[in-house]
């Protein structure tokens, strides 16, 4: 896999991370919250996993993060249009998400 092709599936994979974060956070059901947080350890390991394949440089980081935050608008619209978070909220998990990858 590209480098280009790898940014988009790690941005997918962090926006899933951040977003499933918001999730267990903000949900109407609680008894999903288990579930969620399943969830984002999988999505975790597997970002650990593609993080590791390049170095990454400031450029790859604002595409990471750009990725990620598309990523979530996406499918909370779609997906949990019940739920609500502020987008700021969303964009710092994600550069916190960036630095805890240490990328």
């Amino acid at each position: 896999m590209g480098k280009n092709s790898a940014v988009k599936t790690l941005g997918k994979r962090i926006g899933n991370i951040v977003l499933h974060n918001l999730l267990v956070k903000y949900t109407n059901r609680p008894e999903s919250k288990n579930y969620l947080q399943s969830e984002v350890l999988e999505y975790r390991n597997a970002a650990i996993k593609d993080a590791k394949e390049y170095n990454w440089n400031e450029k790859d980081k604002e595409e990471l993060k750009i990725v990620a935050l598309e990523f979530i608008k996406q499918k909370k619209d779609k997906r949990y249009p019940d739920v609500t978070f502020s987008l700021k909220e969303a964009e710092d998990l994600v550069e916190k998400e960036i630095q805890d990858l240490n990328l």
